[in-house]
């Protein structure tokens, strides 16, 4: 599916795969669209799932409205899944800073374990921020690029050659897992059975495609070490000492819309923080419904 989104003029390769070359965001000036990273990490200031999952749900509209490819998505399933076990294993077995124990509203039992409600509703309030930041980040990052990521970085006067190096580290996202499924893939054309392995077994061959996945990642990193010394790359702060005349992004400019959007932004954070203090206000903002009778009042 993606081979044939490189192939297309109508997609461009992102920090995570291969996405619309335009999309409705495509307006935003690139550091208005990192600027959405904040809108969604706001749920980290905020308890109250209720609220949180209206994030969630949001992150899933954008990602609708701009018409990323499902395949996109999906390729982060594993990971999504892996963080959602372990996220509820530790609420198991360690109680939430947000319900004070003695846990009383038993679910189970299961030889000498006991798991709660508390258990429960402190593991889904956990996972409604998680999950809107996590799709908030992955979202943003399907409409951005390296060079967007670059004039972004530029508009905050960050020096090129740092520019250089954090737009270079998000692109090893992308490099490390095509060489890595490149890896499992060989493995499986010699005969190995992924699919028919336990998940423990799996986790063993996996650590093994680790081992030349690094031989290789540091084999390019040396490469581009070398090819950006020859093309004279200067690692300094000194604006003087660094002569070199850009032009990317010189006929991009921030807009009214964008301003806009980056007040709204920044506000919208500043204001969960303020309010987090506020009587009545914080109270929604920290709530959790750590009683159960509470689904019931709703019926």
């Amino acid at each position: 599916m993606e081979a044939s989104m490189a192939g297309s003029s109508e997609y461009r390769k992102t920090i995570f795969g291969y996405t619309p070359k335009w999309t409705a965001f495509s307006v935003f000036h690139p550091l208005t669209r990192l600027f959405i990273i904040l809108i969604f990490n706001v749920p980290f200031f905020i308890i109250n799932p209720f609220i949180n999952i209206w994030f969630f749900i949001a992150a899933l509209i954008c990602f609708k409205v701009a018409k990323v490819p499902r395949s996109y998505t999906v390729k982060f399933v594993p990971f999504l899944v892996t963080l959602t076990f372990f996220l509820f294993l530790s609420f198991a077995f360690f109680p939430s800073v947000w319900i004070t124990p003695p846990y009383e509203h038993i679910i189970f039992k299961l030889s000498g374990f006991t798991y709660h409600y508390e258990n429960l509703i402190a593991s889904v309030t956990m996972w409604c921020r998680w999950m809107s930041a996590i799709f908030g980040v992955l979202f943003v990052f399907s409409v951005i690029d390296e060079r967007d990521i670059n004039i972004a970085l530029k508009s905050l006067r960050i020096p090129y050659f740092l520019r250089l190096a954090i737009s270079t580290a998000l692109r090893c996202f992308f490099t490390f897992y095509y060489d890595a499924m490149q890896i499992i893939e060989a493995q499986k054309a010699r005969g190995l059975d992924l699919d028919s392995m336990g998940v423990f077994k799996k986790v063993k061959y996996y650590v093994a495609v680790m081992i030349p996945l690094i031989m290789i990642e540091l084999k390019k990193a040396d490469e581009m070490a070398d090819a950006a010394d020859s093309r004279g790359y200067v690692a300094t702060f000194k604006a003087s000492d660094y002569k070199r005349t850009e032009y990317i992004g010189h006929e991009v400019k921030v807009k009214i819309h964008d301003q806009a959007l980056m007040v709204f932004s920044v506000g919208l954070l500043v204001f969960v923080i303020i309010a987090r203090g506020l009587p009545g206000l914080g109270d929604v903002i920290r709530f959790i419904p750590a009683d159960p009778s509470f689904w019931t009042n709703l019926l």
